[in-house]
């Protein structure tokens, strides 16, 4: 059996607009089977999945990239998938995922069609891309599809998806069979509206109108996922935007494309808009629209062109996390005594008042910044952290390289078996006067496969007598790491932000706590070791802390 006594991960992936087609159910259990029956092992650890990712992101793919990170670590041998369309429908991408899973020693394996992925040379690289050429030109002809779809629907201003503040989905039916969707006015919500509209046209700004809604606890629009319960200064910015209050339905300003490696929302040009007027969806008056429009050009031109968002220019700004409402931290203006200072405050509680979040509370950036670097340093950035994090990492590789012997007779076994039988395919295409086709074919999928078991085979040999160089050689990394990082905090303290970053396994929390001195914060989170290694290490570890950076004198 091709994966007799070898650690296999399952890898599944579902697109949104699939469905239960190819479903995460099905491959599992599919993928599950075929291991079993071809003698694999595999443990629940190595199943990785992604729902609802398209096959041409990569960035934004969890269960890919975790699956990638494993294989660098050599956490298992095999990697099994229905077929190259679940790793990708991006024929470079794919191919270039497919050859950094093989250089990294692992297998890869289609159960669909019972076949192993192989590049021994250009014709089969040639395959591969072929293969996964046709992947993404299926990809694009849904997408073509889809858009024609959506613009018909649109030019009838119908629902294209998606629900609007001020408007319910009504599904029409024909018997059981749902024929559309279309937009009804929620009066309800149309009032909210109006509202808006009214007081922002009167002269008031959208902070404000967020705080009083908030305030009232009016029902803020759904945004699924990405929602938090509350109004905020960005969906009244949108609202007041919004040309449907008018009565006209515009779609298509912006197309969803793959850049980089990852879906991205760009514009198109207007003559590809598709916009409608439908007279019974108007909430707001002409009037109201007009002024509201008029202040909306006003403010831009006062405030010009810069972007809304600036990027964080502050340790934790945008990284940090308010224990109380999980808004981000942002910087702000505050008093010391006379002196005006940077300060750390939750955006929310500003931007959305205290019906949102209770927590006022604003300390100086300087002072938090400075704790939390302290305590990095001084808890993070030890020798004795290093060597501890590396010492489990030598046990954990000497313990594989007593296990994976395990295989060597069966490879060896199969490798003379292939030997011998290559050596007999070549007599035989010598001694035939006829087209030898299939004895090349037969012979050209063993020498692939001895190849394969060979690597394998060198692998196993090589690994107790690299082990201790190896590990030698990422602690001379650790060290040159931690000694690059004081270095970076002393000399470069604006890009200390991104090497934190890499370190953090999620944002640090701001928790307000009493202390004799006052309200402070008492600053939470978790240092990850692994970023200080060049190769991953498995179960390296996190340093988890709580960093008294409030209970500096402000």
């Amino acid at each position: 059996m091709k994966l007799t006594g070898l650690r296999c991960a399952l890898y599944a992936r579902r697109s949104k607009e699939e469905h239960q087609a190819a479903s995460i159910e099905v491959q599992t259990g599919e993928g599950a089977r075929y291991i079993a029956e071809q003698g694999g092992e595999l443990a629940p650890e190595h199943v990785f999945v992604d729902a609802d990712h398209g096959r041409a992101e990569f960035k934004k793919r969890p269960g890919l990239i975790s699956m990638l990170n494993a294989a660098a670590r050599r956490a298992f041998d095999v990697v099994v998938v229905r077929d190259e369309s679940r790793l990708g429908g991006d024929t470079n991408r794919t191919s270039l995922f497919i050859q950094d899973l093989l250089d990294a020693g692992v297998r890869l394996f289609y159960y669909f069609t019972d076949e192993e992925v192989m590049i021994e040379g250009a014709i089969d690289k040639f395959m591969i891309n072929v293969r996964n050429f046709a992947s993404e030109l299926e990809r694009e002809k849904i997408s073509q599809r889809t858009h024609e779809h959506l613009m018909t629907k649109a030019r009838k201003g119908l629902n294209v998806g998606g629900r609007v503040y001020g408007y319910d989905n009504v599904e029409v039916k024909d018997g059981d069979r749902r024929v559309r969707v279309e937009y009804r006015v929620n009066e309800a919500e149309a009032a909210i509206v109006r509202e808006i509209f009214d007081r922002y046209a009167g002269g008031e700004g959208l902070r404000t109108l967020a705080k009083d809604l908030n305030a009232r606890h009016v029902r803020p629009p759904r945004a699924g996922k990405r929602g938090t319960g509350s109004w905020s200064y960005s969906s009244i910015y949108a609202m007041v935007r919004r040309d449907r209050y008018r009565g006209v339905v515009v779609w298509g300003k912006k197309e969803k494309t793959y850049k980089g490696g990852t879906k991205v929302r760009v514009d198109r040009t207007k003559d590809a808009w598709v916009t409608v007027e439908v007279p019974e969806l108007r909430i707001v008056s002409e009037e109201v629209w007009l002024a509201v429009q008029t202040r909306n050009e006003e403010q831009a031109r006062t405030m010009g062109t810069k972007a809304r968002g600036p990027r964080a220019r502050y340790l934790l700004s945008g990284i940090g996390r308010c224990a109380e409402c999980g808004g981000p931290m942002r910087s702000d203006h505050g008093k010391v005594s006379y002196e005006t200072v940077l300060m750390y405050s939750c955006s929310w509680h500003r931007d959305r008042g205290p019906a949102v979040c209770g927590n006022g509370l604003r300390r100086p950036i300087a002072t938090i910044d400075a704790a939390v670097i302290r305590w990095i340093k001084t808890h993070v950035l030890r020798e004795e952290v290093i060597l501890h994090a590396l010492k489990m990492l030598r046990e954990r590789l000497a313990e594989r390289a007593k296990t994976t012997p395990r295989e060597a007779p069966e490879l060896e076994a199969e490798a003379r078996k292939l030997r011998v039988e290559i050596e007999r395919l070549g007599e035989a295409i010598v001694a035939t006067s006829d087209a030898p086709t299939t004895l090349v074919r037969m012979m050209a999928e063993r020498e692939k496969r001895l190849s394969a078991v060979e690597t394998r085979l060198s692998a196993i040999r090589t690994a107790p007598s690299v082990l201790d160089l190896e590990v030698r050689r990422m602690e001379k990394e650790a060290r040159a790491r931690i000694e690059g990082f004081e270095e970076l905090i002393s000399r470069n303290p604006e890009k200390v932000r991104s090497a934190l970053e890499r370190l953090m396994t999620e944002p640090f929390r701001f928790v307000p706590v009493e202390t004799p001195e006052g309200k402070r914060y008492n600053i939470e989170g978790e240092i990850a070791l692994d970023a200080l290694f060049v190769t991953e290490a498995p179960d390296s570890g996190a340093v988890p802390f709580a960093s008294p950076a409030g209970f500096e004198p402000a």
